[in-house]
């Protein structure tokens, strides 16, 4: 099942008060890619880039040498 057939199956069982906010929440998602500086940046890794880069950032970026200073 695709993410969209399951996005329709489960609107489909959804409230209308739950929908109504996922159609809401859908059209400002919608406005903001299209005018934010970032967006054209969206989706161009793949899951595996994504998951690698995760990882550098993780492993390289996020250690603190207390004696360096």
């Amino acid at each position: 099942m695709t993410n969209r057939e399951q996005l329709i199956q489960e609107l489909e069982q959804a409230p209308d008060d739950l929908v109504g906010i996922m159609l809401d929440f859908l059209h400002r998602v919608k406005v903001t890619r299209q005018t934010h500086p970032l967006a054209k940046f969206a989706g161009i890794l793949s899951d595996t880039e994504a998951a690698e880069l995760n990882q550098a950032i993780a492993s390289e970026c996020r250690q603190v040498d207390v004696d360096e200073w």
